[in-house]
């Protein structure tokens, strides 16, 4: 089954739009087939435009703990919702993402790589967007509130949601792909505002409370890892595992301001932890991902791209 979603036109925003719509399926707290398949292949070959053969993802897929008959049944399904695309040689089956589902890796994985650096700096401005989508396009409304959430935003006052980030122009992209025209959207700074504070479209205790079972489950291996001690497999498994489970925080986070934040809010350590155990773990994993390659992929020697963090 190959994706029928393509997009034709040169302009980027109509890609990065499009490319929003591709169904991927969403990060749970317990990891799926489908997760772990998706950021085990977006870790390695996201970049590559190339095909994989089933068999070496099944294998890979084996070492995090996933059986032949789930990782294959992840990949029929992950093809689709148009995240992959397959193709058959032979007898052998292969897979790589679709156009428009690499072009929202590419988003993603600076979205989900950088959330809780406390680096990112804030110019002190809020963005506010007010809309009224009617009752018989419920589909297009709740598409442009995932869209929102995904960026960021919450809702203070039903159809009037902020963020305390500059998205004007994927808002603007969004609601034209999406047929929106009825919306108002502005800048304001934070020392202008009267009334209601906007933090207070966030629960905090809410957000908080997220992030115990990730420092819970990885602050002691992070704490005691031996990076050189672990098999290629098992650095391969966690290091996946690890990644599969931070970037379900950004579905809902919407990464405040660390000025708005109190000072001992945990996303911060487990951005600390998130990052300690990724890095240190990516020359075993790799090595791992490329000696599978060898085994049962030779044709692909040398083409896995598994990135370090920024601390």
């Amino acid at each position: 089954m190959t994706s029928n979603l393509h997009v034709h036109s040169g302009d980027p925003a109509v890609h990065r739009v499009a490319a929003e719509q591709v169904n991927f399926p969403r990060p749970l707290k317990g990891s799926a087939s489908q997760h772990l398949v998706v950021t085990m292949m977006a870790d390695y070959w996201r970049e590559y435009t190339g095909w994989l053969p089933s068999r070496l993802i099944v294998a890979l897929a084996g070492a995090l703990g996933i059986s032949a008959s789930a990782a294959s049944t992840a990949l029929s399904r992950l093809a689709g919702r148009g995240v992959l695309e397959q193709s058959n040689a032979g007898r052998t089956s292969r897979y790589r993402f679709t156009p428009e589902a690499q072009a929202r890796l590419d988003v993603g994985v600076g979205q989900v790589s950088g959330f809780g650096s406390e680096d990112r700096r804030w110019d002190r401005m809020w963005t506010v967007m007010a809309f009224t989508v009617p009752e018989s396009s419920r589909e297009v409304r709740d598409l442009l509130r995932s869209r929102l959430k995904w960026l960021g935003f919450a809702p203070l006052y039903g159809a009037v949601w902020v963020s305390a980030w500059d998205t004007v122009q994927d808002l603007e992209d969004s609601c034209r792909h999406l047929g929106v025209d009825n919306y108002a959207i502005f800048r304001t700074p934070e020392e202008e505002l009267r009334g209601r504070p906007l933090i207070e479209a966030w629960d905090l205790d809410e957000l908080r409370g997220q992030y115990a079972p990730f420092i819970d489950a990885y602050r002691g291996k992070a704490q005691t890892l031996d990076a050189q001690r672990l098999s290629g497999e098992e650095a391969f498994r966690l290091r996946t595992e690890v990644m599969d489970a931070w970037r379900a925080f950004p579905w809902e986070d919407p990464g405040l301001p660390p000025d708005l934040l109190p000072h001992d809010f945990p996303l911060f350590e487990a951005r600390r932890i998130f990052v300690t155990l990724y890095n240190s773990l990516m020359e075993g994993a790799a090595s791992y991902a490329e000696e599978t390659v060898a085994r049962l992929a030779p044709e692909l020697a040398g083409e896995n791209r598994a990135f370090r963090l920024k601390g």
